[in-house]
């Protein structure tokens, strides 16, 4: 069986890759090219200097479109998407399947009218319910379009949808490996905006008395942002005896990191569709604290795991074990890891391993992926 996995142009398909989709598309295809002597056959489509991936991979650019700054101004990147979604396309005697990780599928939906192979499109976001609802309508009739919901909670978002299976992303968990102990420190890490809470996090350790290490990723039109409400607090006299900060760490060399904290950190507001991170955090033994936003009640086993807060009183997702909810229920939460006697503690440990194995690992996801594969191309 031939599969063309579809990716972006506008990034590198490599480890260094910091995207969800990006993250999640090189441990996918990895895993996939051990699959290559058992009937398969994969072919990526991405920039040009994705040519480390360990399977054949097509172009039409030699660089990505992140590295022209005009092309990213003007929106022009947009074009080498579509020129590169063309290109696959224009290939349907070569390929059975067509699995899309470009976007959530809207750049790929006006070609599907022209393309009579399956397509696997894998969600990567919590869309815009109502945009999704009026857009995705015009391509209704398509069968041979199949979705993959990357969590639950996201399929709940968008119902209206054709799906083929929900599958939770997976890690190595082998490189993300597990220590029984752990350490004193608070964790954060993620991307540098409102969203992701990490002036809250430092804010919550500073009132707590417990040291924190911080480690982000500064996107593009936020600095500002993270200068005034991270950097110049993190860096001020009265903070720095507390607060680690490092900017820009590659994501392999957060696992020392995740291995000798206390607890994972993440007062998000956003509605994660899925949380990498989280699962990186429980790989290597580390329980985390988090709003139950989005798919984090699928992901953390609430008082097992970690602890989950309701956002708010007037925003009530579930009967958790910490009953306060918004910042003062992350208070508790994070005091109750702390206050845990050392045998539980490591029982919590090891609990979060198990979860990860058991449920993110790359292996499972991708024969997960390869079962989606047969099933939408009739050879089950």
């Amino acid at each position: 069986m031939n599969i063309a996995i579809l990716c972006t142009n506008l990034f590198n398909m490599d480890e260094k890759n910091k995207t969800g989709s990006g993250i999640f598309n090189y441990i996918l295809i990895n895993q996939l090219s051990k699959f290559e002597r058992e009937d398969f056959d994969f072919t990526v489509f991405a920039s040009g200097e994705s040519s480390s991936l360990p399977v054949k991979v097509e172009s039409v650019d030699e660089k990505p479109s992140s590295d022209d700054p005009k092309m990213m101004q003007n929106n022009k990147h947009v074009m080498f998407e579509l020129a590169l979604l063309s290109r696959a396309f224009s290939q349907q005697d070569v390929f059975d399947v067509y699995h899309v990780n470009i976007g959530d599928g809207d750049l790929v939906m006006p070609f599907t009218p022209f393309v009579s192979k399956p397509i696997v499109i894998t969600l990567h976001n919590v869309i815009n319910e109502e945009f999704t609802r009026k857009y995705f309508h015009l391509f209704k009739d398509r069968e041979n379009v199949f979705f993959v919901s990357v969590s639950n909670y996201q399929r709940k978002m968008l119902p209206m949808l054709r799906y083929v299976d929900t599958i939770y992303h997976g890690i190595d968990t082998i490189q993300f490996n597990f220590d029984s102990k752990g350490g004193e420190d608070i964790m954060w890490a993620g991307r540098f905006i409102p969203e992701k809470g990490a002036d809250v996090a430092l804010s919550l350790a500073k009132e707590l008395k417990h040291k924190i290490k911080l480690f982000g990723v500064v996107k593009n039109g936020y600095e500002d942002w993270f200068k005034h409400s991270v950097e110049q607090y993190a860096k001020g006299p009265e903070n720095q005896s507390f607060v680690s900060l490092q900017v820009n760490c590659e994501r392999h060399r957060l696992v020392p990191h995740f291995q000798s904290s206390k607890l994972f950190l993440l007062p998000t507001v956003f509605e994660e569709a899925f949380g990498f991170v989280f699962a990186e955090a429980m790989a290597c033994g580390t329980p985390v604290v988090t709003f139950a936003r989005g798919a984090a009640p699928e992901v953390i086993q609430d008082g097992i795991t970690g602890f989950l807060v309701n956002p708010s009183d007037d925003d009530i997702r579930g009967d958790w074990v910490v009953k306060k909810t918004g910042y003062e229920g992350l208070c508790e939460a994070i005091e109750k890891i702390y206050s845990l006697p050392v045998e539980e503690y490591q029982q919590m440990r090891k609990a979060c391993r198990e979860r990860a194995v058991q449920n993110f690992s790359a292996e499972q996801m991708t024969k997960k992926y390869i079962e989606v594969y047969k099933k939408v191309s009739g050879r089950t």
